[in-house]
């Protein structure tokens, strides 16, 4: 019965005092593209099922684009804790992440916050607009983006190279074919890198993207869930 509720999505009892936020299967009902201006070729996901578990599989030429829950309901005072199995089968080669000619990665999950005007500068309200009308539709906040790069020492983080509102966070890396359990305390991780109290969560997306360098990746995803503990 655990099982059969873990696969849709809501807040669910796994166990006494703790708590889960269950996704639907990567890729299937409730997942929705998520495509960026200005870049032509997209990343094609595939939801597959391995070994008996429902995983989703990426594969990305020149291409970036990533795939979104707008995961309604959730709380991070009642479930902070994000975890998920990941695993690279091609990743990209040496290359400095933080530079935007480098800014690819294999895999990444990325976690949107609302925007938040009273939090913002006039400025920043200004250009939120501006790029409301180019873009269309409604803009997230700050983001945090937790990314498999080899090259980064695990916790470390830094400010996207295209924007100042997003931290990257290196979760490190592994050999190809091998899954990796990832485990990350979201909101604690908002305050360590933003030095605030995290704002409601606009979305949650799995991503992966090789445009700037214009490499191949392929990478796998399975298991999202935020729990309590």
């Amino acid at each position: 019965m655990l099982l059969i509720g873990l696969l849709a999505t809501g807040l669910l009892a796994a166990a006494p005092g703790v708590q889960i936020y269950a996704f639907p299967p990567l890729g299937g009902s409730g997942w929705q593209p998520l495509a960026f201006a200005r870049i032509e070729k997209q990343t094609v996901y595939e939801a597959l099922e391995v070994d008996g578990r429902a995983t989703l599989r990426a594969r990305a030429s020149c291409a970036a684009s990533a795939i979104l829950h707008a995961a309604p309901g959730l709380e991070l005072a009642r479930t902070p804790i994000l975890r998920w199995r990941w695993r690279v089968d091609r990743d990209l080669g040496t290359r400095n992440p933080r530079a935007k000619a480098g800014d690819d990665f294999a895999a990444r999950v990325y976690v949107a916050f609302r925007f938040e005007a009273e939090r913002a500068s006039r400025w920043q309200r200004l250009k939120r607009g501006a790029l409301g009308l180019v873009y269309g539709g409604e803009m997230p906040g700050p983001a945090l983006n937790y990314v498999w790069s080899a090259s980064e020492p695990v916790g470390s983080f830094w400010t996207s190279p295209y924007t100042a509102q997003a931290r990257m966070i290196s979760l490190g890396g592994a050999p190809p074919d091998e899954w990796r359990n990832a485990e990350v305390d979201v909101a604690a991780d908002y305050r360590r890198v933003f030095s605030a109290a995290p704002p409601p969560i606009a979305f949650v997306a799995v991503m992966s993207d090789s445009d700037d360098g214009c490499g191949e990746t392929l990478a796998w995803f399975a298991d999202l869930r935020f729990a309590s503990e």
